[in-house]
């Protein structure tokens, strides 16, 4: 992917997002999250059109190493497990491909839980690709190869993802005309947040 739509994307799952699950299987690392930005076409008319899941997968030298500053030291064996709150992402603190910022979370928490093949600074220099995340007291730090962002309906090419960023914000800038009108879309949670500014 190139960088213009993994901005768009991060900006897609940042926004209001969180982060809600995750897998490892054999070269494979995925990061889950849901309340996603991205229109899905798929849900009735007036029925909220935010993305719920959307999975961030890294194949090819694929690591994980997840981050935090609490005293627990189970909280990401039950996010996995499903048996845990999810963690909103810090808005906007969610970024590809900036090796900077990784290195810059992996040095703000107290604790480093490597996942998979994550060997310190080293692994961050020598990643093609790689996401990292605050999700206030806890965080984490994925890469690999290849990128792949993958929804209910399957794989999303570049083209899709920078589709349905377009067409959500159309649909937001519909919500908020209609709100209060008798033509008004069902409740929203993702554009309640996402409160337009008005000169009034």
């Amino acid at each position: 992917m190139n960088i213009n739509t993994l901005n768009i994307l991060a900006d897609a799952i940042s926004e209001v997002g969180s982060w809600h699950w995750w897998v490892i299987k054999d070269d494979m690392v995925q990061v889950q999250f849901c309340d996603i930005l991205l229109y899905d076409e798929t849900k009735s008319e007036k029925e909220p059109h935010t993305t719920d899941v959307l999975a961030v997968r890294f194949y090819g030298h694929a690591f994980a190493v997840f981050l935090d500053n609490l005293d627990e030291d189970d909280w990401y064996v039950r996010l996995y497990d499903d048996d845990s709150d999810i963690y909103p992402v810090d808005t906007y603190d969610l970024v590809f491909d900036d090796i900077k910022t990784a290195g810059l979370l992996l040095d703000d928490y107290k604790n480093t839980i490597p996942i998979k093949d994550f060997d310190g600074p080293e692994t961050l220099s020598a990643a093609k690709h790689l996401l990292c995340a605050r999700c206030d007291n806890v965080g984490f730090i994925v890469g690999g190869d290849e990128i792949k962002a993958v929804g209910k309906n399957g794989k999303y090419t570049e083209e899709e993802i920078e589709a349905a960023s377009g067409k959500w914000w159309d649909y937001w800038k519909d919500y908020w005309k209609l709100r209060g009108t008798k033509d008004a879309y069902e409740k929203d949670y993702a554009c309640e947040i996402t409160i337009p500014i008005r000169n009034n």
